[in-house]
């Protein structure tokens, strides 16, 4: 392995519960989950924290349903937009509401 490429890399030391090491194993050998138990126990680690960092957003999200200052910001901003809003979308529904052209064919 290169000098570059062990840099990567951070060796450490894992104990676990007997029943959790054998299910694992066994998961591996039967199913194409990981090509090792090293890759299988990288993918658990990075899953579990895909899903803290999901719970941390999913909180910073609910605590603004209940931020007045958020709130009055919010209300703020879609009054300010509210006119340019309906001017593009009427400018759609125009688009979309006009005939296309008839296509004729040459004979």
């Amino acid at each position: 392995m290169s000098q570059a490429r062990r840099k990567e890399y951070q060796n450490t030391t894992v104990r676990l519960p007997r029943g959790v090491f054998d299910q694992t194993k066994t998961a591996i050998q039967r199913s194409e989950a990981a090509s090792s138990f090293n890759e299988f126990v990288v993918q658990a680690i990075k899953e579990k924290l895909n899903k803290l960092t999901e719970s941390e957003i999913d909180a910073a999200f609910a605590g603004m349903a209940s931020d007045p200052n958020y709130q009055r910001d919010s209300i703020a901003l879609a009054e300010e937009f509210e006119r340019s809003d309906g001017e593009a979308w009427c400018a759609t529904e125009n688009v979309h509401s006009k005939a296309r052209p008839s296509k004729t064919r040459s004979r």
